[in-house]
């Protein structure tokens, strides 16, 4: 074991909401210490409800998903905090890794697309198609893999300028729908060679989800909105065996283990 800590930040994104992501990073973070004989100092910070944002001294940064708007918050005082924090990482090339919430208002701030409202939520286990199969967070992973999504937002209308202009790449597109003629949202995006954000939520972990969408507060919202189809389909791909397996143990993983190669 290492004898200096590997310091990682958590920023939390859920503005004090109650949320299952959040624990599922911690067991994939301490899952993966554990593995690689590490040893991880891990600290919290509440962004939207203390306004809490950690330094340039970590050598890890994690930033969650969470409810609400990435564009109705834009003249709020964390979220100016967040997005000036976000060019200060980019700039010293942290390794930072940005997941659904923090993605979306990434997107935002560096203008990367168009950030709106989709016809209708999204949720479910649905596939995602890798258009970088070479990016280290799909080491190991099919070109077509399976995740959760839950939003109401999407990134379409890529600003192909500023994408260049950053040396970002798109590295995952939306699944493919030929029979419906709208735009593929952008569901993953390389910021830098070492900033990455997904739209989905690689975190979540089979047997929290299934307890999750069997709750009744959960699944009746579904059952009403969506009808009992799409709530059987959501268990079907959760069971025997779960679709999102693979992407639960990889993806952050890879992430991980890119941020500590020498």
């Amino acid at each position: 074991m290492q004898s200096t800590p590997l310091r990682i930040a958590i920023l939390d994104m859920y503005d004090g909401q109650p949320n299952m992501g959040r624990a599922c990073i911690d067991e994939i973070v301490e899952n993966w210490g554990a593995l690689n004989k590490l040893l991880i100092v891990k600290e919290d910070f509440e962004v939207r409800t203390k306004g809490q944002l950690p330094d340039h001294n970590y050598d890890i940064y994690i930033a969650t998903g969470g409810p609400g708007s990435p564009t109705d918050t834009i003249d709020e005082q964390w979220d100016k905090d967040f997005t000036n924090w976000l060019e200060q990482m980019l700039e010293l090339d942290k390794h930072v890794f940005l997941i659904c919430h923090s993605f979306q208002i990434a997107c935002r701030h560096f203008n990367i697309g168009s950030v709106c409202l989709r016809k209708s939520r999204q949720i479910g286990i649905l596939p995602v198609h890798v258009t970088h199969e070479n990016h280290f967070i799909f080491e190991g992973m099919q070109d077509t893999f399976h995740a959760l999504e839950s939003r109401l937002y999407q990134i379409i209308e890529p600003n192909d300028h500023v994408i260049e202009k950053m040396n970002a790449k798109i590295i995952a597109l939306e699944k493919s729908r030929p029979s419906i003629p709208l735009e593929r949202a952008i569901m993953a995006l390389a910021f830098s060679a070492n900033m990455t954000g997904v739209q989905f939520h690689p975190e979540a972990e089979t047997q929290e989800l299934i307890r999750y969408f069997q709750r009744k507060d959960i699944k009746q919202p579904i059952i009403e909105n969506f009808g009992i189809e799409k709530w059987n389909s959501i268990i079907d791909a959760l069971v025997h065996p779960s679709l999102i397996e693979d992407t639960y143990a990889k993806m952050i993983p890879n992430f991980l283990n890119n941020a500590i190669k020498r």
